[in-house]
Formats: structure tokens, sequence, C-alpha cells
């Protein structure tokens, strides 16, 4: 255990946490823009949600919201702006809790699983995690101080493996100062200002007065660990201050914003080694840099992280069903559900062909376990996970086919068009909905077997309250009739056989008009500008860990026109958000329109 005194448990609160985090938390307003006690607009001109535009969510897992931030046409934005350089104000963000795990087990190399265990649940931007609403609160600090405090003693005997020198053998020598230099560069994801060094060389010291060599060690990893410049993104641009013009990133921070956005961690030493000599800023280098980073089995956590949040999965974990209606539900069957999401939609981005139209169509898939049950299919004899399975092309096509989205879009003991239907309005389709009136009953209606679903949820559109609205959800819903609360086919419906018509209105004229059925929702879908252009807005907030803005116009229409001239080729857009204007610079103070 480290040996920790008042005075050396005193230097380091001071040193990293009262000038790192509680300083950066006051900040926010200048780094990362007006805080909601202010009523200075941010994104949007929203002040109410923490700088968000109106659509956007603050919600927990599973939160939706996926309205754009742009008031107006993009392409309309883009030319009144002259060719003017605008980017979207950034908020300063603290890592997601993935991205802590991640970045610990890169940086300790392979300490400890999931240390964020200890922390509380992520913040959402629209579907995605990202810090970046929230003031620190005493409680983050104690928690952080708990967890580096316990991921330090447990490294202690690798000291050997992380210190690129024998502390051991070298205690006050030069060794301390490259252990310092090496381990700061890669926490800190950028090189160390030389008063950073002496300061974490003088808490080295005092440690090993103190108490030893292990203790000093400890003690630095402990602090560095604490610091703001570990646990946020801290981008600021070349000047290195705040400022309200878009300002180009250094080569460290577009390193770590890059590694961030398709490895979800640190970068790694060829991304420093591009950083140190700055080849990362040329353009060439960083599109062969994307190339390398989709190529690796890393990208593949990304790839599905995306869909899970995208798709409103995240609390997967946690579903229930009612066991006596489903006793083929169990946690076994959730994670089969779970990973079929993973490995369909990596292998579709980055080893198929990549198009969001054969996300929204495929007719194979990956699965595994009860899934070949559940889709009413025979297990082939030695059969190997992970081997591409032909599902029936009448009943599966696509991500909103699959039972991850159908079971978790619907109730314990019945389906819910409202859900599946909030999900692909608001999601899929980037058209926010209000929320519902604060005295409305979400209760749904009792399970009878001597009605449909249709018959059951036919008040919301008759009732004058709440028919404005799930007008526009309902209808979308009602097309994934043919499946039942757990993802299974179905034909019939209670006492009648299944009535999968449905219609999108108010959705622009590409995907509005009735269809039948949730294949041929996936058709149209595929086919549509308006959803492929919500797609690439829904990958820019995924990458950025904010919504576009009025200022973010020029790269969200490039991005669009580049998404559609590639017939929505979702590999290449990742490409093209990572060369994009708003991906390389930074606007870090004043406000969006």
């Amino acid at each position: 255990m480290l040996k920790r005194d008042a005075r050396l448990g005193g230097y380091r609160r001071l040193s990293a946490l009262v000038a790192g985090l509680s300083l950066l938390s006051g900040c926010q307003a200048d780094v990362g823009g007006a805080t909601p006690a202010t009523g200075v607009p941010a994104v949007g001109g929203a002040t109410s949600t923490g700088g968000l535009p109106p659509g956007s969510s603050t919600t927990g897992a599973g939160g939706t919201g996926g309205g754009t931030g742009i008031g107006g046409d993009p392409a309309e934005l883009c030319a009144a702006s002259a060719g003017v350089l605008n980017v979207g104000r950034t908020r300063l963000r603290r890592m997601t809790r993935s991205q802590f795990d991640n970045t610990v087990r890169d940086l300790l190399l392979g300490s400890a699983d999931n240390p964020s265990s200890a922390l509380g649940a992520d913040e959402s931007i629209g579907p995605f995690y990202s810090n970046a609403i929230a003031p620190v609160t005493n409680l983050l600090v104690q928690q952080h101080d708990e967890i580096a405090v316990r991921l330090a003693a447990e490294v202690v005997p690798r000291m050997n493996d992380i210190a690129p020198c024998s502390l051991a053998a070298d205690p006050s020598g030069v060794c301390p100062d490259q252990f310092i230099t090496e381990f700061g560069r890669k926490a800190y994801r950028r090189p160390l200002e030389a008063v950073e060094q002496q300061s974490y060389r003088a808490l080295y010291e005092l440690a090993l007065v103190q108490g030893n060599v292990e203790t000093a060690f400890a003690a630095v990893v402990e602090t560095m660990l604490e610091s703001p410049f570990f646990l946020y993104h801290v981008d600021v641009g070349v000047d290195g201050v705040p400022l309200d013009a878009p300002v180009r990133l250094d080569s460290y921070e577009l390193a770590s914003r890059l590694s961030y956005f398709l490895w979800n961690t640190m970068p790694d030493e060829g991304l420093f080694t591009l950083a140190a000599s700055g080849g990362l800023q040329d353009e060439a280098v960083l599109a062969a840099e994307v190339d390398r980073l989709l190529a690796s089995p890393r990208a593949a956590e990304t790839i599905a992280s995306f869909h899970v949040q995208w798709l409103g999965l995240r609390d997967m974990a946690s579903l229930q069903k009612d066991p006596a209606r489903f006793p083929q539900f169990n946690a076994d069957l959730v994670s089969a559900m779970q990973q079929e999401i993973a490995t369909f939609s990596d292998y579709v981005v980055r080893q198929g062909d990549g198009l969001l139209g054969t996300l929204f169509t495929a007719s194979y898939s990956f699965i595994d376990g009860g899934l070949f049950d559940l889709y009413g299919l025979a297990q082939p004899a030695g059969f190997v996970p992970g081997t591409r399975v032909e599902l029936n092309p009448a009943q599966r096509s696509g991500l909103l086919t699959r039972a991850a989205f159908l079971a978790t879009h619907a109730h314990p003991d019945q389906t819910s068009p409202v859900h599946r239907g909030i999900l692909v309005r608001e999601n899929v389709l980037c058209q926010p909905l209000n929320p519902p009136p604060a005295n409305v009953d979400n209760v749904p209606p009792p399970v009878s077997e001597a009605t449909t679903t249709r018959e059951r949820f036919a008040q919301h559109s008759q009732d004058p309250v709440c028919g404005s609205c799930h007008r526009l959800t309902d209808p979308i819903g009602l097309v994934f009739e043919h499946y039942d609360p757990v993802g299974a086919y179905r034909e019939m419906d209670g006492p009648l056989p299944v009535d999968a018509s449905g219609e999108i209105v108010e959705a622009g004229d590409d995907v509005a008009g009735p269809f039948v059925g949730a294949i041929e929702l996936g058709q149209r879908l595929a086919q549509s500008s308006r959803a492929a252009e919500c797609v690439a807005n829904q990958w820019f907030r995924f990458a950025l860990g904010r919504i576009e803005s009025n200022d973010d116009a020029c790269t969200v229409q490039a991005l669009h026109d580049a998404f559609a001239a590639s017939s929505g080729n979702v590999r290449q857009l990742l490409g093209d958000i990572a060369r994009s204007d708003a991906f390389r610079h930074v606007r870090s103070a004043g406000t969006s329109p």
C-alpha cells in the first residue's frame, strides 16, 4: 500500500484536483462554452439543456433526440458564409466510461478490466455518450481519487514494465525524468510542459523521501490519473488558448481526436510519432492513418458502439420479458442479440461493401446460440461462431429486423409501435419529437388475446392530446408487427393475421408515404437521402461528441454531398469526417448562432 501522510496527500490533491478538475470545471464556460446558469446561448441557441439545440437530449442510456442543430438548409448557410472557415463550438468533454477503461488498459499495459464501474453513468447528447454537459461534482472527484489510488497501487508490481528504465537502479538520477517524460506523454496525450515536468519530479522526490521508489512511482501514476489532462479531451488548437475563431488542432490533439473517434482509446505509438513530426497535418497522411486505424481489429469496438447507441440498444443487459409468455428469453439470448449487431455492423462497414443500404437491407447476418431458434433456422452441423448465415429474406432484412432492435423497443409482454416508431423517427430520420405532456399516462394498454396491437394502440391517434405526436410514430412502429416482443417472426396477432401496413408522414418526399412491413421500410430507408443525411449527422455527433450547429454548415453539407456521391459508403464517410474542417479545427470559446 502507498504510504501517504498529510503532506503527500495534500500536495497531490492540490496539484491534481484543486488546480485541475476544479479549475477546469469552472473553465467550462470558457473552454467549453456557457454553462446553463449563465443563460448565454450555446449550440443552436438553447440554454435550458446546457448548450444543446431543440430536439437534442441530455438523457441517460437509451436517450434519443436525433434532431439537427442546424437552423436551416446547410447548403444555403454554407453559401452565405462566403468561403469563410466556420466551425461549431466544442465543449470540454470528460472521457466516457468506455474511453476511460480502454485508456487505462493501454496506458497501464492491461491493468484493470472496468475501473469506470465505480463512476456514475455517462451523460448523453442525442443517442451518444458525451460527458460535455454537467459540471464536475465533489462525488466525481472523490470517485476518480479512489480509482487512481487503487490503480496506482495495482501497477507497482509491474513498475519495470511501465517505466522505460529501472527506477530501482537509478532512483534519483535521470531515470525518474525519463519515466515522467514518457509516461506523461502517454497519459496527457502530448509532451509535458517544462513546469509540469518539474512539478512531477518534485512530487516524485517528496514521495521518495517519505517512502521508497515504489511509493514515488505510484505517486506520479496516481496524480497523472487524476489530472484533467488525462481525464478530459482538451482541444484548444495550435495557439494553446481558447479562442472564438476556428483554430487548427495541434498535431497531438488531432492524433487524440482521431484515435478516440476510431479506436475509442488513446493514440498508439504510430500516431504519437506522426504527431511529434507534424506529419499528421498532411491530408494524405491523415487519410492513410484513417485507413490504418479502420483496418485494425480495435475499430470493431467503435463500429459496434456507434450502432448500439444509434439504435438505442445501450440498456439491453437489463432487458426483461414476461417469462410465462417468453420462456426462451434469457441472458444468453440477449448476449447473442448484442453480438449479432456488433458483428454484422462491423462486417458491413469494415469488411463488406460499407454501404448504408446494406445495413438496412442485408438478409445475411452472424448469429449464434438461441438466435437460430428465434429466427426459425437450424444450426448447421459443425457450425463455427462468426460464420456468415443466410437468413430468410422474407422475414429478415437489415438492422431494423434484427432481434436486438425489436426486443429492446418492445414491452415485456407486448410489442410497442410507439417505441419502435420513435426510434426510427428520431434516430434514423433525425426528426425530433416534442416530449409528451407531464400529465400523460404512459402505461401501455393491457394485453388481451381478444385484440390486436393495432386495436389496443388506436387510442393514441384518436386522443386529441396524444394524436399530434403519435400519428408521427405509431404508423411507423406498426410496420414491425410481424415481430413479437422478443423479435420472433409471427403471422398472427391475437385473433387476427398481422396487419403490418403503415405510413411515414411529414418526413420528406423521398421517404414519406404508405408501405407494408419492416422489409419495405428498410428498402425505402436505403434509398432515402433524408435517412442518409441523418446517418451522416449521427456519425458527426459520435465523432465529435456534440451536435452540429450553423457554424458547421459547410462541413455538414460536404459530408452529405460526398456520402451521396459514394452511394452511402459509411467507410468513406468516416474518412471524410476525419478530414473535415470541423474535425481538424476547434472553436472553444464564444457562442454559436
